[in-house]
């Protein structure tokens, strides 16, 4: 009985040392630090703050992560594509200077739209919270863009050490409660100033950042990094920009419904998203595509069965920690969790049409995401209300799983009844 507890717990430190499990060890562990410490976050700001309030808190902050992405131009991709085979302080200064320069811009032609268009959110027409809004935009997408490169330099007990950094939000939403809605946008971009000069401390620990743009990085991975860009804007942005659109088509209320029941969700889809980035890493520094995928995928459907049913089960337990009002948002949240088979084929999906470098089809595929989401929710919230942006979501993923089988057999992924 010894002995084989002993080979046991020697099979573990072996595993442990497998670049691919490691990282997506430590990727995992960030996740579930950052999810964690989010779901805390949102439980105590539904306590401090009223319904309304958080529903406009919520497209502030969506909106602070929308126009990250925007900014980034796909280098958080290319970074982690790249880096092994460029110089890594190129690749690195170049992906950080160019996204933080974009993020300056994106972040005031934001302001200026929400000053001439978007009433719904008026507490940024002010002077001293716009500039706030502003310099979170820049630190936010710093701090991105420095987690993107720990992983990059296979680095993710650094990226853990990141996610730990943001925990600090959890109590500044005390002193900072006074403000309003902007009480909670205010503790999160506090934290972001902070953690991103701890990000770049732990970073030039391993590189050296300099104030230099590489030409030759630029052009060689410019087609891989726009790519990737639309790409993952066409991904990102439906559930970046749906606080918003459901403010303005059903209230405040109602957003905060939403916000909860999606982040109450993305629980499920920590592991998930963990291992994918990590195959995702280990297949650009060469290592097997196909073997990885298969014991990537055995770990994922482990993990992914009971805490659907966890979630499934408990879901208005969950939602009732947060407060009354939003027991409401179970029938959402039962239906993104039973999504999450399907969510879960498209997240492993990404990973190998990047590393394969096939680009265009993975637009296509986002692009189909993007407007089945957008277009079914814009059609199913009035018809239906909050529960119908779950309904666009399923759906929107069950077409997906229909068109990536069908690109995995035209590719000879599925070799059932061929010949090779």
């Amino acid at each position: 009985m010894k002995e084989k507890r002993k080979i046991s717990i020697d099979r573990l430190f072996l595993s442990l040392k497998d670049p691919l499990y490691r990282n997506s060890l430590f990727l995992l562990l960030g996740r579930l630090l950052n999810v964690g410490m989010g779901f805390l976050f949102w439980l105590i700001a539904a306590r401090l703050y009223p319904t309304g309030e958080v529903g406009i808190a919520t497209a502030l902050i969506t909106s602070l992560g929308l126009i990250v992405f925007i900014s980034s131009l796909g280098f958080n991709f290319s970074l982690i594509r790249y880096i092994n085979i460029n110089v890594k302080e190129n690749v690195l200064s170049t992906s950080i200077i160019i996204t933080t320069v974009a993020a300056a811009i994106v972040a005031i032609a934001y302001l200026v739209i929400v000053n001439n268009v978007l009433h719904s959110i008026s507490i940024l027409q002010k002077t001293g919270y716009a500039l706030f809004f502003f310099i979170t935009v820049v630190v936010n997408s710093v701090f991105f863009m420095s987690g993107e490169a720990f992983k990059a330099l296979r680095d993710t007990r650094d990226f853990f050490l990141q996610n730990l950094a943001l925990a600090i939000r959890v109590p500044l939403l005390l002193p900072f409660v006074f403000m309003g809605n902007f009480g909670i946008f205010g503790a999160i971009g506090v934290t972001y100033m902070i953690s991103t000069v701890f990000s770049l401390h732990l970073l030039l620990k391993r590189a050296n950042i300099i104030p230099k743009i590489d030409k030759e990085y630029l052009k060689e991975s410019f087609t891989f990094s726009s790519g990737n860009y639309v790409s993952n804007l066409l991904y990102e942005s439906p559930a970046l920009m749906m606080p918003t659109i459901i403010l303005s088509l059903l209230g405040e209320e109602e957003a905060a419904l939403y916000y909860i029941a999606y982040s109450v969700s993305n629980l499920i889809w920590i592991a998930p998203m963990a291992i994918s980035t990590s195959l995702f890493v280990e297949g650009s520094y060469g290592e097997g595509i196909k073997r990885n995928l298969i014991r990537s995928g055995v770990v994922v459907f482990i993990l992914l069965i009971p805490s659907i049913l966890i979630v499934y089960i408990f879901g208005s337990t969950i939602l009732q920690i947060f407060g009354e009002d939003y027991v409401e948002a179970l029938s959402l949240l039962h239906i993104l969790v039973l999504s999450s088979f399907f969510v879960v084929l498209h997240n492993f999906f990404v990973p190998v049409l990047n590393i394969q470098m096939k680009v265009k089809e993975l637009m296509k595929v986002n692009f189909i995401r993007f407007s089945l989401l957008l277009g079914l929710s814009y059609v199913l919230l009035g018809e239906y209300g909050v529960v119908g942006f779950g309904y666009a979501w399923m759906l929107s993923y069950m077409v997906l799983t229909l068109v990536m089988l069908r690109i995995s057999w035209r590719e000879g992924w599925i070799c059932i009844g061929k010949n090779k």
